[in-house]
């Protein structure tokens, strides 16, 4: 009770320094993170229980603090590594990253989790991010690694031949169509390059690695064509060849 009163008494006399300092107004907003400590000092987690310190790090996730989250669910897996919380957490952290557009990172927890629990009733969903966070991390620009692509067709062709019924599935189809098409505008994009050098040989090899590649894009067609124009191009150029051989 007498540290009670000390305290109410200590912010009687901060309040008062500050109405001689800065005014009303700066009183007020003074008084405010006065009380908001006083809220946190009431509100303080027992550390030895997983639950709550789970429930927590829920709250950090809510109100943005993702960094603050991701500490407090590390330290639920570290220090209740048997519990079941310490396996939410894992998932959690990946969560956490992809709500933080940190693709790579998300990707990487939610690949940790899969192999760690392979019958987990997550594991669908789980497996399901990876293929999202790879698809969310490819490059706007197609000139530039398309290696997040590729690993997204990879780990959506595993989710679908896994859980071809979850109800992920119809959007994983999708973003596996369109990372397929745009890994297509690339191989395109190599082929057209050599087709505008006049280096028939490269692009032919390109446009039909194209075609064996991504049969059903949009770029395959493209290819085909560009195909078609090769044939009727190169014969006009063969004797130039042999002529120079002999």
């Amino acid at each position: 009770m007498d540290s009670h009163i000390e305290f109410v008494a200590l912010i009687g006399a901060l309040e008062y320094t500050q109405i001689m300092r800065i005014g009303k107004f700066g009183t007020l907003f003074f008084t405010l993170g006065l009380l908001g400590l006083v809220a946190c000092a009431g509100n303080k987690v027992d550390e030895n229980d997983p639950a709550a310190l789970f429930k927590n790090a829920e709250e950090e996730v809510a109100n943005d603090h993702y960094q603050m989250a991701i500490d407090h669910f590390r330290a639920i897996k570290n220090k209740f590594p048997y519990s079941k919380y310490a396996i939410e957490a894992q998932l959690r952290i990946a969560d956490v990253y992809f709500l933080q557009d940190s693709f790579m990172e998300a990707a990487s927890a939610y690949e940790t989790f899969r192999d760690l629990h392979p019958k987990h009733e997550k594991t669908a969903y789980a497996m399901f991010r990876i293929g999202k966070s790879y698809f969310n991390d490819i490059p706007s620009v197609h000139a530039r690694d398309l290696g997040p692509a590729e690993k997204s067709v990879a780990a959506y062709r595993e989710f679908l031949k896994r859980y071809p019924n979850t109800p992920q599935a119809a959007e994983a189809q999708t973003d596996l169509k369109m990372s397929l098409d745009i890994l297509a505008e690339k191989e395109l994009y190599i082929a057209d390059f050599y087709y505008k050098r006049d280096q028939l040989e490269s692009a032919q090899a390109r446009y039909n690695k194209l075609i064996a590649l991504y049969p059903e894009s949009a770029s395959a067609e493209k290819a085909k064509n560009k195909l078609i124009k090769i044939s009727q191009e190169k014969p006009a150029k063969e004797p130039l060849n042999d002529k120079s051989s002999q």
